[in-house]
């Protein structure tokens, strides 16, 4: 059955509140400190998100570049190619498909990309993965970023790829480089294969050589491409085939010669597993480089096997109220009902805004009132436990 030109019953939100993107900025200042002397953001870098004009030569080109690397450039229009699409998937750790954003749905994500990439740079002016290289981190409060996750080419393929449509959006977020940007080195999103039995709760007894990783993919990263990546705008490039080899060989500091990079048109869509070996190519170009995602967790994952908390693997709680939940598209309220609110275990709350407990009481969520108060208590009973003295504390009902 042939995909709808357009899925949208009505028309785009409009864009997101300026309050979202101070939400978000308050949560990237990752060094704690004010604006200080480091990169300084020229308002030309933004112009093709803020200005974009249609170029079908630059476009052209990019496909060109991509179909002299390899790596196939689905155009998903219907469920066989769909199936394609995952088939790449599973075999290459990654399928990049055009033309999944366009129109009003694309300027709108440009122009939010825009206002995170001058946000991201003002919190941390140095970049936070090398200089003028900055990861995004959660941008699940900006109400435009949520516009996607429904995207029906995206989850058509999903869908084959998980053999399932139960997958549900864990958080957004996304990556860019400024001009300058050098290469990245190579890595994997799991972080350190030797770091993974620390993390996440797996066994089998049976099977004892087999670990987590080597499950079929439990969360899968989209990115979705705000500019052209040419070979001056530098594409990620890709390891075909490692995200099979991770669990038992580290990953390399040069690029394999069977490395490619994912070369595509803006509004295009690149399908990652967290486990493929990939890196970030040099920004030679004159403007950003952003590239928003959406981590879509499947049918299977459970946060109930990490043993550590991570924001990398968690649902992002909290970012979004039931009042924005239920502006969004029927498809994209069913995805994203893992990011409501938790009630407070204490007071029984809805707590827009809290946190987890922790030791004994990892599981329960806390509005930030109770949390002040639990934790209060708890950092006393440390300072006793460090000086050997006897301590004796009272919990509530809630407690036990």
């Amino acid at each position: 059955q042939a995909l709808p030109r357009t899925r949208h019953r009505h028309a785009m939100a409009a864009p997101a509140d300026q309050c979202d993107f101070d939400l978000y900025e308050s949560s990237v200042t990752f060094d704690g400190t004010s604006v200080r002397e480091g990169a300084t953001l020229d308002e030309r870098w933004l112009a093709p998100l803020l200005r974009p004009v249609p170029d079908e030569e630059a476009r052209g080109r990019c496909i060109a570049l991509a179909e002299a690397q390899g790596p196939q450039l689905f155009h998903v229009v219907d469920g066989s190619s769909a199936q394609a699409a995952a088939r790449q998937f599973h075999k290459d750790g990654f399928v990049a498909l055009r033309d999944v954003l366009t129109g009003e749905e694309l300027t709108t994500l440009q122009a939010a990309s825009a206002q995170i990439v001058r946000r991201a740079v003002r919190a941390n002016p140095y970049g936070n993965r090398g200089a003028n290289r900055y990861s995004m981190h959660r941008t699940t409060m900006v109400g435009a970023c949520l516009e996607v996750v429904d995207n029906l080419a995206v989850c058509s393929v999903l869908e084959h790829i998980w053999r399932c449509a139960n997958f549900t959006v864990q958080c957004t977020g996304g990556d860019f480089s400024l001009p300058g940007a050098a290469v990245q080195e190579m890595h994997a999103d799991m972080g350190s294969r030797h770091n993974i039995e620390r993390f996440f709760a797996y066994h089998d007894p049976e099977h004892p050589g087999r670990g987590f990783c080597d499950l079929p993919t439990p969360v899968v990263k989209v990115y979705f491409a705000m500019v052209d990546f040419d070979d001056a705008t530098g594409p990620p490039l890709f390891v075909p085939g490692s995200h099979w080899r991770y669990a038992r060989e580290d990953v390399p500091e040069d690029d394999p010669p069977e490395s490619v990079q994912a070369f595509c048109p803006r509004g295009s869509a690149i399908l990652m597993d967290m486990r493929v070996w990939h890196h970030g190519t040099e920004n030679r170009s004159q403007i950003a480089r952003p590239m928003l995602s959406v981590h879509y967790a499947g049918p299977w994952y459970n946060e109930a096997m990490l043993l550590k908390t991570s924001m990398c693997w968690e649902y992002h709680k909290g970012a979004v109220s039931l009042t924005r939940l239920r502006s969004l598209r029927v498809q994209a309220q069913r995805l994203c009902k893992n990011l409501l609110p938790d009630r407070c275990y204490q007071c029984d709350c809805l707590a827009e805004q809290g946190r987890r407990g922790t030791g004994l009481y990892a599981g329960f969520w806390y509005c930030l009132e109770c949390w002040e108060q639990w934790q209060a208590p708890q950092s006393e009973a440390e300072k006793l436990i460090e000086t050997g003295a006897e301590v004796k504390t009272q919990h509530s009902k809630a407690d036990f």
